[in-house]
């Protein structure tokens, strides 16, 4: 991640970069990676994918170095202080394939209005296409 973050200062074809990250791993790279690409006057522009290692087996705590960090994640705060104002940025929520077109029509229309910062926030497993029921039950 470390190295990814210093690739995206490099001179980009066409002055723009994508850059996958993990909320475990590559959030510690994010704040250079944004630095590297968003400062100066380059017109550059960065597309930011983050996604979430899924916890859910028992196996899952234990093979990563720390746990993920707080939820919801904080790239997206985080992001915020990169940019100039509001309007150099889109930050996204990807929460399953039931809302993928509005997502993709979204960072399309923004990565073509030059845009500098698109940030896509894939929500975890555990939060992705569900349906959030409002209920009132009784027992007994």
């Amino acid at each position: 991640d470390i190295q990814a973050a210093h690739m995206c200062g490099f001179k980009q074809p066409e002055g723009k970069c994508v850059l996958f990250i993990n909320d475990v791993y590559g959030i510690n790279s994010l704040g250079e990676s944004l630095r590297f690409v968003l400062s100066g006057f380059g017109g550059k522009q960065l597309l930011i994918m983050i996604w979430h290692p899924s916890l859910m087996q028992m196996l899952d705590h234990f093979h990563l170095h720390r746990p993920p960090l707080v939820w919801p994640s904080i790239g997206p705060t985080l992001a915020k202080y990169y940019v100039r104002t509001e309007k150099d940025a889109l930050f996204v929520d990807f929460a399953g394939s039931s809302g993928a077109e509005q997502v993709a029509s979204t960072v399309i229309k923004g990565l073509s209005s030059g845009m500098p910062l698109v940030c896509v926030n894939v929500l975890p497993e555990q939060e992705r296409d569900y349906v959030n029921l409002d209920i009132r039950a009784k027992t007994g």
